[in-house]
Parts: C-alpha cells; structure tokens; sequence
C-alpha cells in the first residue's frame, strides 16, 4: 500500500461502511458477517478507534443487533447518508478528513467524496471506484474487514517507527 494512503488511515477516527453491497453480500451468511462486524468493533475499541454503519435500512432485527454491539454506530433509516453523517460527526466533533468510508452504488459517491479516506469493494459499479481512493479485494465481510483493519494496523506501526528514529 502506498505510504500517502498509510498516511491517511493514521488519521482515521471512524472507519464507516455501508452495509448491503458492501457488508452483506449475496450468498454469504448473515450471521458470519454479524460475528465479524462484532470482532472487529471490538478490535477498534481496542485501538481507540470507532466503527460505524450507515445505512438506508429500517430499525429490522438485523439493525438492531448491530445497534447492540459496543463500539458500533448504526447510522440508518435515510438514504440521505452524506446528512446522517454530518449530524454524527457534529456531534462527535469529528472532521471528514478523519474519516473512512467504503461504499458500492452510486448513492455512496456523495459521502465517498467527502471522506479523508474512501474505498469501494471489488464487486462496487465502475462510477463508485473511479470515486474512491482505493478498492478492495476482499470477497466477503470477513476478509473486508480483516483487510481494513490490517491496514490500520500497519499504518500506526509504521508512524511509531518513524518517531522512534
């Protein structure tokens, strides 16, 4: 990964995905993507960062769950992502430039845009990926996640190396 984009994950406060296309894929189980959407709100508490999903679904069983998982915003019942987001990060005090997002249709490119970092999943249409930073190869929720959160990983390593020498 290139070190400018390493740079911009080292300033994420709030890593954010939208949920169908991105999270949820057909064919893959549900409740995978559930255990591992609950993993790794925990291994971002851990690191002191946020995990958030933002999405035009509708308080159903599977919102809810989410919404149970500590460390994990469920920003939902909109299409109107780039206003649900805004009224978060006000309240939050966090500033676009500290956040990532990863989305897949053409109603993600308003919040892609804004966002400091943004990445779409290999599967996302030609119009979201020529928007985003980066893309992923990942196939599933699982391995999306691992990925991100690899990257994040590697991006803090690498600042304390540089402030040790």
């Amino acid at each position: 990964m290139k070190s400018e984009l390493l740079n911009k994950f080292r300033e994420v406060k709030i890593f954010l995905f939208d949920l169908e296309g991105v999270l949820l894929n057909d064919g893959e189980s549900t409740e995978k993507c559930i255990d591992s959407v609950a993993k790794i709100c925990n291994d971002f508490k851990q690191l002191g960062v946020m995990f958030g999903i933002v999405t035009a679904r509708t308080d159903d069983k599977l919102i809810k769950k989410l919404k149970s998982f500590e460390n994990c915003h469920v920003l939902n019942g909109s299409l109107a992502k780039v206003s649900m987001t805004n009224e978060f990060l006000l309240s939050n005090s966090i500033d676009y430039q500290n956040v990532f997002y990863m989305g897949d249709g053409i109603l993600d490119i308003p919040l892609l845009q804004k966002c400091g970092l943004s990445c779409a999943p290999k599967s996302a249409r030609r119009e979201v990926k020529r928007a985003v930073s980066f893309s992923t190869n990942a196939d599933n929720c699982e391995e999306l996640l691992k990925e991100i959160f690899s990257y994040y990983k590697k991006s803090k390593e690498s600042a304390s190396r540089a402030t040790k020498y």
